[in-house]
């Protein structure tokens, strides 16, 4: 029964119709910094039960953080909002900024690293996704699991994709699926993302956000994950949670 339902979903998947659209989707990024902060291997169980204690009340006040998916049959651009009351939603500067051009196969993405800004002009990164059988709905979509391994972060990521919408493509510059991601879950719940608004448009009226200036230091991924794999490893050595000083 399971092997049939994921045979069905990618049979639909090659049968769906591949006229351009273009789309905007809203995703909730969620951290718990509970289960972050109590993974951590230098903390005694007294220690977690602590945490667990005192951060219970303001982590369950954690209305999460909304970022806007635009995209568009050339590429795409994925980055933060930030609420302004009474004006609706306005662009933050100093997040990063995932952009994607399909035509190219190529990334020019703006990353935050220990407060240094960086610009990596590289391909677009391959994933080694693998595709399970089960599905659930997410917005009104009818949705397939898969997940895959982190080595730099140690993790396991797990997607939610569907076939139903345009295009290889997902929140944080994930994609490689047949489908749009439209939710995300790092290590069991320690951060989730979640499409909670989808917007489907005619291609051609669809223009891409991007940045007026890009300005960083040129670096190439496998750099960027070197750096950030070293932080990891010296702030654990150190007795000190990395992921406060860089994203998840």
């Amino acid at each position: 029964m399971q092997k049939s339902l994921l045979f069905i979903f990618l049979i639909l998947g090659s049968l769906s119709q591949s006229f351009a659209q273009g789309g905007k989707i809203v995703y909730n990024r969620k951290y718990n910094w509970i289960n972050i902060a109590t993974k951590l291997p230098y903390l005694s169980q007294e220690e977690k039960d602590r945490i667990k204690t005192y951060w219970g009340k303001e982590d369950e006040d954690n209305k999460g953080t909304n970022f806007l998916l635009t995209y568009n049959d050339s590429g795409s651009v994925y980055k933060e909002m930030e609420k302004v009351e009474n004006l609706g939603y306005d662009w933050s500067d100093e997040e990063d900024i995932f952009i994607r051009d399909f035509d190219q196969k190529t990334t020019k993405d703006i990353r935050i690293l220990l407060g240094k800004k960086y610009v990596i002009e590289d391909d677009i990164p391959r994933y080694k996704w693998k595709i399970l059988n089960e599905l659930k709905d997410i917005g009104g979509y009818v949705c397939m699991k898969a997940e895959l391994k982190d080595t730099i972060n140690d993790v396991v990521i797990q997607a939610w994709f569907t076939d139903k919408l345009p295009g290889s493509l997902g929140p944080e510059g994930f994609g490689g699926l047949p489908g749009t991601i439209l939710a995300l879950d790092f290590n069991d719940d320690d951060v989730n993302i979640i499409a909670t608004k989808i917007e489907v448009i005619e291609d051609d009226k669809v223009e891409l956000p991007f940045p007026k200036k890009i300005k960083g230091k040129p670096l190439k991924y496998a750099e960027y994950y070197a750096k950030k794999k070293k932080h990891i490893l010296l702030s654990i050595e150190g007795k000190r949670n990395p992921y406060w000083e860089m994203r998840y």
